[in-house]
Order: structure tokens, then sequence, then C-alpha cells
């Protein structure tokens, strides 16, 4: 008698968790992602079947993943920080109260009159308290300091250049875009903050690296058939440089790459990422076999150094946060780091400038990272997509030169259909083209280093929303058309790899 009213016990328990969950289980929607609402991959739908083959793909930050789940079964493993034992943050934030954003014409015209000037970009930078947002051939835009902007106006008049003012106050578009929250009502924050409890993420805000992380982790908790985790280094204070591998058949499938992140300060890159790999797991078993049929490398977050600087002190940082050996500055532009085209135009020998080379090649743990990582994975890896703003572009190799790469007609016809297919969807001009025919020429990026190192074929940089209203403080309202339009080249890309 004892023993059946245990057994009934133990049912009624059951049964009660079991009603808990599904009524704790909310719809998700497209700016919002709750990854118990996920449909798990039955085993019988992976194609490898090889278990051997599985196992010797978990490494050793795998079986970590494995033991922080289990550790999560009693407690709640998604709210952990990725800061433990890393260098913390300790600065007071920089303001930008009426500093202006600046657009210059007539570069090269003017400055090519006057062959011993140094580079207008570094001048404004050494001289006038300027921050680079953008340079190309055609316009630059910078942010100059307030108390700069007279002596900096003058400098532009005594050169003839013509420029127009984008912004007048840039701390305000940087107030405005950490407000999201403010005008909302307590319900919907309520709301917002259960969303965000259960899921870790969602499109109407920019998040921190550690939601970015825990995102990644329950993607991998809930399609352990599928996903992979790799911890492939560590950065110079410490964080975790995280990559998601998802494939039915690792093995045999080509393969795709996905970064973002690579400059700090360009938020909606992330936030655009993430989205790519909510749309590629929200609905997995639906998507065409050009999808399913690939093998996917998604890294968010190239840079979370940076990343978590921007956040936390300078909204307008670009480089990593690795000391240099002759300076006080301190970081490295990740994206001419890599070794082709290194040291060449377009990047400097100055350590305190924002597109710093680094002392050698590959010389951040960054770049060394994914250098290594994917040259032992080059094997059909058919794509490279890396993901930045702003300009909206759609752009290819070569950058590091004034070239085109042999089969630049098939990339071009590809990224045509990518901006068309953008365009009406959200009604938004993207531009494709060469690289340094829109953007200029730049050595040591990642997307020609993959062509060239790797023999990568599909090899793009996406310049994501906008045209410069905003620039790289695009307000949280776009994140989501945003990363729809991402989301668009990656498809179209998958759809062209045979």
């Amino acid at each position: 008698m004892i023993k059946d009213t245990r057994w009934n016990c133990r049912l009624i328990l059951l049964f009660a968790a079991m009603a808990l969950l599904v009524i704790s289980t909310p719809p998700s929607d497209a700016s919002t992602f709750d990854v118990r609402g996920m449909v798990p991959v039955a085993d019988r739908n992976i194609r490898t079947g090889n278990k051997m083959l599985i196992e010797r793909e978990i490494t050793a930050t795998d079986k970590h993943e494995e033991n922080m789940r289990e550790q999560g079964r009693q407690g709640d493993d998604t709210t952990a920080t990725e800061d433990d034992g890393v260098l913390d943050v300790n600065e007071l934030p920089v303001r930008y109260d009426e500093a202006q954003l600046w657009r210059i014409y007539n570069i090269s015209e003017s400055m090519s009159r006057r062959r011993n000037m140094m580079p207008l970009a570094d001048i404004l930078e050494s001289k006038y308290g300027g921050t680079v947002w953008k340079e190309n051939s055609k316009f630059l835009d910078v942010s100059i300091e307030k108390n700069h902007i007279k002596a900096a106006r003058a400098f532009l008049e005594n050169q003839n250049l013509m420029s127009e003012v984008l912004n007048t106050n840039i701390q305000e578009l940087i107030d405005q875009e950490s407000a999201i929250g403010v005008n909302m009502t307590q319900s919907e924050m309520g709301q917002r903050t259960k969303k965000a409890a259960r899921s870790g993420i969602h499109w109407k805000d920019y998040h921190d690296l550690d939601t970015i992380y825990a995102f990644m982790r329950e993607i991998r908790g809930k399609f352990p058939n599928i996903c992979r985790l790799y911890t492939i280094g560590k950065t110079a204070e410490g964080r975790d440089l995280k990559v998601l591998r998802i494939s039915e058949n690792p093995k045999e499938y080509k393969k795709i790459w996905i970064d973002g992140g690579i400059h700090a300060r360009e938020w909606i890159s992330p936030a655009t990422v993430t989205f790519i790999l909510y749309q590629l797991m929200s609905k997995w078993q639906d998507h065409p076999e050009y999808i399913r049929q690939k093998t996917w490398y998604v890294m968010p977050v190239m840079n979370p150094d940076g990343y978590v600087y921007s956040r936390k002190v300078n909204r307008l940082w670009r480089k990593n946060r690795a000391p240099a050996k002759r300076s006080q500055c301190l970081g490295v532009d990740l994206n001419r780091n890599f070794d082709i085209g290194w040291s060449g135009y377009g990047s400097s020998t100055n350590p305190c400038s924002d597109t710093y080379r680094g002392e050698s090649p590959n010389s951040e743990l960054e770049t060394d990272a994914v250098v290594k990582f994917l040259s032992k994975r080059k094997y059909n890896l058919e794509s490279y997509l890396t993901f930045h703003s702003y300009g909206q572009m759609v752009v290819y190799p070569w950058a590091y030169k004034a070239v085109k790469v042999k089969d630049a007609g098939v990339l071009q016809r590809v990224a045509n259909t990518a901006v068309q297919r953008i365009e009406k969807k959200t009604g938004q001009i993207y531009r494709a083209s060469v690289t340094h025919e829109v953007l200029g020429i730049a050595g040591g990026g990642s997307d020609d280093w993959s062509r060239a190192a790797l023999g990568t074929k599909y090899v793009y940089t996406i310049e994501l929303r906008d045209r410069g209203q905003f620039g790289f403080v695009l307000p949280p309202s776009q994140i989501l058309e945003t990363a729809i339009e991402g989301y668009t080249v990656v498809d179209t890309v998958a759809q062209a790899i045979q």
C-alpha cells in the first residue's frame, strides 16, 4: 500500500511538471527568441549516423559546455557571465557632447595636389581630435570633438574641401540608442524582462556579450545532434572566442562561415548574426535542402574585448584591446591584421590610429585563432561572409589591390540577386560591387585572406545599414529589418552554392 502511494505521488508530480512546461512556453515571434519553442532534430534525421565521428568533433570546450549544462539543471546556466576571470573595465564612459559628424567630399582629388601632406584622416585624428567613421575615394565621415570644430572647419576651408554636417550632437544619438526601455510601459518592461530571462535575446535592442554567448549555449543545448560550440581561443583580456557549428553531416556538406563584430562599434553586426542563427535554427526541419545540406560556422563576435569596451566605456571604439609594445595606446584593427596585403595602403603603423595594423600579420589572438580554426577546415569551405556597418553594400575581393578576382562576374551576379531581394523585402537600396571600387584599397582584411589563403569562392563583406544619418549608432528600431536584410544575403549565397 505504501509503495502504491509513492508511485501515485510520482505520477502526479510528473504530470504537474509536464503541464507547467506547456503553460510556461510562450509563442515565439520574429523579434523574440525562445529556445524552448524550437523543435529538436530527431536522431533519425541525422545523416552521418556515425557516433564516433560526432564524438571526435567534440572538443574539450564542448565537454566543458556539457558539464555546464549538467550544472544548469540545478541552476540556470544561461545566467552565468562570460566576464568571470577576465580583465574588468573600470574606466569612466567617454562622452561626445556636441561632437559633430561631418562628411567631407572630393578627398582624393584635393589631397592628390598636396603630395607631401599626410592622409586627411590622419590629420583630423592627430590634430583635430577626429574619429574616422568611414573612408573611401569619394568621401570621409569623421566626428569632430566640440573644442576642435572651429579649427577643423578652418583647416578644411583652407584646403578647399567641401563638407556637410550629418549630425550636430553625437552624444544625443548615443543616448537615444541606449534609452530604448525608457519609454516602455511597466507592463511592456515586465514582459520584456520575462522574455529575456527565458531566451536571453531578442531583436528590439542591442545585447551584451554574456547574452549573445548564452544564446549560443541555448542553441547548442537544444540541438546537440547537429550543433557544436567551440571556444577557439581567448582574447588579451581573457574572454572566450566562440564559434557555433551547425550541420547534419559536417564531414561531407559544403561549408559557410559567417562572422560579425570584428569592429567593436558596429553593434548591428552581432545583432544581425544572432538573428541569422535564429533564422537557421527556429524552423530547421522546414528549411529547403540548400540550407540544411550545408555546414555552418557562425561567430557573432570576433572582437569580444572591443565589443565590451564599446558598451561600457567608448561607444565609438573600433579595435581590440591588446596592449602595444612601444605605445600607451591600446588596440589593433583586426581587419588590417590578416596576412594579405598586410601593412599596405589603408592601414596605419601608428598604434594610436583606428586602423593600426599590429606588430605583424596575424599578431592578434583573435586573428590567429580564426586563421588556425579555418585553415584546418578549408576543405569544402565555399563561402566566407563577414558583416560590418555601415554603407549598405555587398562587396567582394579584392580590397588590398585594384584588381578583380577571376570569377568576379559570378560574384557580381550573386551580389546583384541579393540586393534585388533586399529591395523587394524592405525597400532598402544596397549596392553590389568589388570592394576596392567603393571602399577604397585596404590590406589585411579577413575577406581577402579567406579568398587567397583558403581558396574560398563566395567571399562577401556585407556593409549593413545605414548610409550615414546614424552611422554606427543605428537606432534599435531598425535592428530587425536590417537583420532580415543580412539573412537575405546569406540565403542568396547558400542557394548559389551547388
